[in-house]
């Protein structure tokens, strides 16, 4: 019976992890062997499977290949790169910032692993959903939604407002979440119904609030 290395062993879950933690994906045999001096991969792939027997990591099994998978133990501490693409207006809508301004780490246990893009609130034709000037919204990225969800949507070929996306007779539109008028009782955030072609962008699921806002 061959004696099991521990160091290896512990050097091999170590490389495996700080991948897994800095660089949200897990290594590859080949990259394990090199970044812990193993001579072949057989090696490496004995101590894979001596630290997947004991539970400490998992693998995924398709047709062509064996690839280490992340366990849910480790999931936590675990973040995704999201960009802050500029602003978004929540009222009439505004022309799209597409530039990145800067880009973020999220925790994945928050927010999940899903493709996201960030974008500044501009107005208050949101509140009702919680969502006020200046807040950050984060948008999962797809292009479907139901009714009911708070989208981003692109009008009028290059603008983009983040609306209740709403159905009526058949048709779909976009509605404010608040229904303050002016003083001749008029509302002064109103439905959009776009014309012409028009796209979803994504769909709001969180919000992180302007600490100036004074929302908790």
């Amino acid at each position: 019976m061959r004696k099991i290395n521990e160091q290896r062993i512990n050097e091999v879950y170590e490389y495996i992890t700080h991948v897994q933690y800095t660089e949200s994906r897990t290594p590859s045999i080949r990259e394990i062997s090199k970044a812990c001096n193993i001579s072949g991969s057989a090696g490496a792939l004995r101590a894979v499977r001596c630290l997947e027997e004991r539970g400490m990591i998992s693998r995924t099994y398709s047709q062509d290949k064996k690839v280490i998978s992340i366990p849910n133990n480790l999931e936590l501490g675990k973040t995704a790169p999201v960009s802050i693409i500029g602003t978004c207006a929540c009222g009439e809508p505004i022309t799209a910032v597409e530039n990145v301004v800067a880009t973020v780490a999220l925790p994945v246990e928050i927010f999940g692993s899903e493709k996201h893009f960030i974008l500044y609130a501009k107005g208050n034709s949101m509140i009702k959903k919680g969502i006020f000037d200046g807040d950050l919204m984060v948008v999962r990225v797809q292009n479907t939604a139901n009714a009911g969800d708070v989208v981003i949507a692109r009008v009028n070929d290059d603008e983009a407002t983040a609306k209740i996306l709403a159905i009526k007779n058949g048709k779909y539109y976009l509605k404010p979440a608040n229904d303050e008028v002016d003083e001749m009782g008029k509302k002064i955030y109103e439905d959009i119904y776009p014309e012409g072609e028009w796209s979803i962008l994504g769909v709001v699921d969180n919000v992180i609030h302007n600490p100036n806002n004074g929302i908790i």
